[in-house]
């Protein structure tokens, strides 16, 4: 099985044990609540049926007291279909004969017990009145006559019991019900992680492909949330792997022309024979490997000045800045090599206003600039720097040019380090770096920097920084 497929089933595995333990629990409440309900059912029966009791001895007691013993067994005898539908029976009791039991109506199924006293209800808890005593009995005080009304609890139970029944019927289809509707959330709820394993098993292979932009929304919320977090997690690891890689090649590359021409000049000063021209040759050859070994040694010192700045190891400062203070700055350092090309370098609009800034990582983002701007922008051309409020209330630095410009497609690579656009800035020196540094440096700032260009137009690089 591979890979994808067992973590789909281990899913769904998981998918049907969340279901399964989520019944189990769902169907514990429901029996505890049908307990609670038969309770209910069975209280209020008894309820109703002691009020029937009292309401019919009440009013037999007031036959037997007002009229005659006789009157009263005329009645119950004349009368049997209401005690009968209420599983009632009536008995009587002689004062001054044996005192045996006598059925005299209703209920039949009851039989005669000779100590009924026992099955009075008053003193005795519901539970014990109704459930556990299978009779329930009021007496009807005579003169010389006692009567006995006798319930039949056990001939009532049904009524309590179809309606609990209604209740665990109804009960069991919301349990149904529910874990249908349980089972398909749960589902939709751990799609993410199918999704997030599928995702993880594609990278593993090496056939994701994370620079295509997905077409789905991004969640906000729940497992998507994290599905989508894990995904940005793993494209920025897959471009910071891309970019580990590509610099590593890069830095080989570069490093390798200085240390070929350090070897190859000192190969030739040592394999000139001696003449009174050696010392000159040898002169030539130390200077050139100095020159090379110090290019190689900038480039090292660059690399490892952009990972202090994207590690934080350079912590920025906060202090007052005066922005327009750092551009007439740098400007005045680079009106020598502007005027030396023959490039316009001035400070254009800018805010009096001082913002909460590190001024020396400010500073060095703006020579960065600067210095790729002359550097790309022709004879005749023009360098303007500027600042203004954007929006959000934000100090946005802008650094103009009318150079070569730079294409579209290439607008989002210029930041990452050690990239230059071979087609239009190969016969330009430098190693690539000025540019990811200066993201990096306005990045600990708190900042962001774009770029717009248009080929042969001209770039507006901008840095937008909080006040």
């Amino acid at each position: 099985m591979s890979s994808n497929l067992a973590i789909d089933a281990a899913l769904k595995k998981t998918q049907r044990a969340l279901l399964c333990r989520f019944m189990a629990v769902l169907l514990v409440c429901l029996l505890v609540i049908e307990a609670v309900v038969g309770g209910f059912f069975f209280y209020d029966l008894y309820q109703t049926e002691k009020k029937l009791m009292n309401s019919m001895a009440t009013e037999y007691q007031r036959i037997l007291t007002y009229d005659s013993a006789q009157r009263l067994e005329h009645v119950l005898v004349a009368n049997p279909l209401r005690l009968t539908e209420n599983n009632v029976a009536a008995f009587s009791v002689d004062k001054a004969g044996s005192g045996d039991v006598i059925f005299v109506s209703g209920d039949d199924n009851i039989p005669a017990q000779n100590d009924l006293a026992t099955y009075v209800a008053n003193n005795k808890s519901w539970f014990q009145a109704f459930i556990i005593s299978p009779y329930m009995a009021i007496k009807l005080t005579g003169e010389q006559q006692d009567f006995w009304l006798v319930l039949d609890n056990q001939a009532r139970y049904n009524i309590a019991l179809k309606q609990w029944l209604l209740t665990l019927y109804a009960l069991l289809m919301l349990v149904v019900v529910t874990g249908i509707c349980t089972y398909i959330i749960i589902g939709r709820t751990i799609s993410p992680l199918i999704t997030l394993g599928s995702l993880l098993e594609r990278l593993r292979a090496g056939e994701l492909d994370l620079d295509t932009p997905s077409a789905a929304p991004l969640s906000t919320q729940g497992l998507g949330l994290i599905r989508d977090s894990v995904h940005q997690a793993i494209g920025r690891l897959q471009h910071v792997t891309t970019t580990l890689n590509t610099t590593v090649d890069a830095i080989a590359h570069d490093i390798r022309t200085p240390l070929s021409r350090i070897t190859l000049a000192s190969q030739q000063a040592l394999m000139y024979e001696p003449s009174p021209n050696k010392p000159k040759v040898l002169e030539s050859a130390l200077a050139d490997c100095s020159e090379h070994a110090a290019q190689a040694s900038n480039m090292l010192t660059a690399l490892m000045k952009l990972n202090d700045e994207l590690i934080g190891k350079r912590a920025a400062q906060s202090i007052d800045t005066d922005v327009r203070d750092i551009m007439n700055t740098v400007v005045s350092w680079y009106e020598d090599v502007a005027d030396e090309k023959g490039v316009s370098l001035a400070v254009g609009n800018t805010t009096d206003r001082l913002i909460q800034s590190d001024p020396d990582k400010l500073t060095q983002v703006l020579v960065n600039l600067v210095d790729n701007a002359i550097k790309y922008t022709e004879a005749g051309g023009r360098v303007v720097l500027e600042s203004v409020i954007g929006g959000n209330n934000q100090l946005e630095i802008r650094v103009i040019d009318n150079g070569i410009g730079i294409a579209p497609e290439y607008q989002d690579l210029v930041f990452e380090r050690l990239y230059r656009v071979d087609t239009s800035r190969s016969n330009v020196s430098g190693y690539g770096l000025g540019l990811s540094l200066a993201a990096a440096m306005v990045s600990s700032l708190g900042g962001t920097i774009s770029v717009e260009s248009q080929r042969n137009q001209g770039s507006v690089f901008m840095l937008t920084l909080p006040r």
